[in-house]
């Protein structure tokens, strides 16, 4: 599933070091990494210096579930620096992640008030107002990051993904196409792609993709036995026995996966079921 959490500064990206000292245990020796550098940053005077400080120990704190102190920090680079967008962000997140929605929501649209041009940020308003209900808007703050970032295909991904959440079949096909576009050497996209015309009943399409899935990652027996999935249903046997073969000869053989994916697109029962 493509994510981008963290992947970028503007998105409010925990810190290298941080992770590499969470990773192998060293939380407590994290945290008192950045309480120096908000000391130090103090010490500066440039008020955007010390809210970042102030925001990345929030992140240290929430890493380490201190919520309490992470909130703290949060407020205070908002306080000395409230013209950043990224510490109004950062609060987005810790108060999405804590259940706090309505909380979430006004400070996702500080941050893009802030930050107009972010995708990233326009992208996770979308996806907090989409868990509330708020489809209609959801798809809007997704179809800007589309807009602000049009040759990535995460965005047209996850679009694709709402399009198709609300009943916008056709807007998800041309979205995930988009994103395929975009990542040609991603599989993944290609098999998400397939599962849309497969809904749609464009099984010809379908295959195509799925191809496209299978040649770039012919070690997932997932792929080969969708693939035979469908060649089984447009009455081309020997290919579908073909790749049947070949996902059940492969340990990585995902059975559940498959009969989920057989369920949504309303394919028939595999033949190795």
């Amino acid at each position: 599933m493509p994510t981008r959490e963290g992947s970028t500064p503007a998105a409010g990206a925990m810190p290298v070091n941080l992770e590499t000292a969470l990773r192998y245990g060293f939380g407590d020796a994290a945290i008192r990494r950045y309480q120096w550098l908000v000391e130090k940053a103090n010490h500066s005077g440039a008020d955007d210096g010390i809210s970042k400080a102030y925001n990345d120990l929030g992140d240290a704190y929430a890493y380490v579930d201190e919520s309490v102190n992470a909130l703290r920090q949060f407020k205070r680079a908002i306080k000395v620096s409230p013209k950043r967008a990224e510490p109004h962000f950062s609060l987005a997140e810790f108060y999405r992640r804590n259940g706090k929605t309505q909380n979430a929501l006004k400070e996702y649209h500080w941050a893009i008030e802030l930050s107009p041009y972010n995708p990233f940020y326009h992208y996770r308003l979308g996806e907090a107002l989409s868990e509330s209900g708020f489809d209609r808007e959801a798809v809007a703050e997704l179809e800007t990051a589309v807009d602000l970032a049009p040759n990535d295909p995460f965005y047209h991904f996850w679009l694709a993904d709402l399009y198709l959440m609300v009943g916008l079949l056709e807007s998800a096909i041309a979205e995930m196409q988009q994103a395929s576009m975009f990542a040609p050497r991603d599989s993944y996209y290609n098999l998400r792609l397939a599962v849309l015309y497969l809904i749609a009943g464009h099984n010809h399409d379908a295959v195509e993709a799925l191809r496209r899935a299978v040649k770039l990652s012919p070690g997932n027996a997932l792929y080969h036995c969708l693939l035979a999935d469908v060649y089984l249903n447009l009455g081309n046997n020997d290919a579908a026995m073909r790749h049947y073969q070949r996902a059940g000869d492969m340990d990585s053989y995902d059975r559940e996966h498959a009969r989920r994916i057989r369920e949504i697109t309303e394919l028939p029962p595999s033949a190795d079921a």
